[in-house]
């Protein structure tokens, strides 16, 4: 059994009850999950502690880490941690392994790149196998379903709400805006705004942001035969490495988007073989390496939507709605 497969095996075999606890022992496996100490702002909690811990225990042990949900090992400092773990104990390609989904370049470590979209194709399924793609006849436009509240995020519920108001669903359930606070003086408008008309409630608030699959993407949720795309907003938008259920659900469940992630982003959903909604969507924002300027042409473009006859250009998108799902589906099962 190669060192792959053998950390594989292992993965599949913790138990989900217990997997979001941040050290796990299995036998002689230290298992490191990143994801539950991970801050969606690109930072680590408690890395003093988590290193004490694992020089403490981890003598004589193999370690597995991991980043299934989000942790970006690089900008986090996720990547140091594993090179330190490698170099105090000696570890080789048979006793240490990460699952991710960044290719990370670690000597002496076992890589298992776990790319987000194959991923998430698997991981969705139960909960959206039964809608249908929309034909048309509807009555909004846009929609938001946004959960943090987070700069990027409130910018476009204030444009939807500033302005198409009567012609969107809207959905955020932050109160206020997530800010550093050595930003707060430069964006106080914003934030104004948002203590001012948030949160914005489409049927109910996800108590304590607790959760499921379901009712995240759900039909019981999620009027989706009554809107004709998404505007998305990635969690990271920084990199294309985190593209998760927000953007990847479209893809099944026929729905034209705009997605704010990483600048290249609709070329990596490409690379899996989907495709994207140019010239009918004018994509042109996703080659915009320039942060604000991109999400002013987003902003450019729902403007131009706005005016469009969304049912017509829905028969020019089915299509590619179907060709979608069609892709989806050979991913159902891909997870190794």
């Amino acid at each position: 059994m190669t060192p792959k497969n053998f950390f594989y095996q292992k993965l599949r075999a913790i138990d989900q009850q217990t997997r979001y606890e941040t050290i796990q022992i299995y036998d002689d496996i230290v298992v490191v999950n990143f994801d539950t100490i991970f801050d969606r702002d690109y930072t680590l909690r408690g890395k003093d502690e988590l290193l004490y811990k694992l020089h403490e225990i981890g003598k004589d042990k193999k370690f597995l880490f991991i980043s299934e949900d989000g942790a970006n090992l690089t900008l986090s400092g996720a990547r140091e941690i594993i090179k330190e773990i490698v170099k105090e104990f000696k570890l080789t390609y048979e006793t240490c392994a990460v699952v991710s989904r960044e290719k990370l370049n670690l000597e002496n470590v076992t890589e298992c790149l776990e790319e987000s979209i194959p991923y998430w194709c698997h991981i969705l399924y139960p909960a959206i196998k039964n809608i249908n793609i929309p034909q048309g006849n509807f009555s909004k436009k846009f929609a938001v379903w946004f959960h943090r509240g987070t700069f990027y995020r409130l910018k476009v519920v204030r444009h939807l709400v500033e302005n198409y108001a009567t012609d969107s669903f809207i959905s955020y359930q932050e109160h206020g805006m997530i800010c550093n606070r050595q930003f707060e003086s430069m964006f106080q408008d914003d934030i104004t705004w948002a203590n001012n008309n948030t949160p914005i409630v489409y049927d109910q608030l996800f108590p304590n942001r607790v959760y499921t699959h379901e009712m995240i993407v759900g039909a019981e949720r999620k009027p989706y035969n009554d809107y004709f795309m998404e505007i998305v907003v990635e969690t990271d938008v920084a990199t294309t490495a985190w593209i998760t259920e927000k953007t990847v659900k479209n893809l099944y469940i026929g729905k034209p988007f705009i997605v704010l992630c990483g600048h290249g982003v609709l070329e990596t959903i490409r690379s899996f073989g989907f495709k994207t909604f140019s010239p009918w969507i004018d994509e042109t924002y996703d080659t915009i390496t320039n942060h604000s300027q991109r999400l002013q042409a987003i902003l450019k473009e729902i403007d131009r939507l706005s005016t469009v006859d969304v049912n017509k250009l829905h028969q020019n998108l089915l299509p590619i709605l179907e060709h979608n799902r069609q892709t989806y589906e050979t991913y159902i099962n891909s997870r190794r």
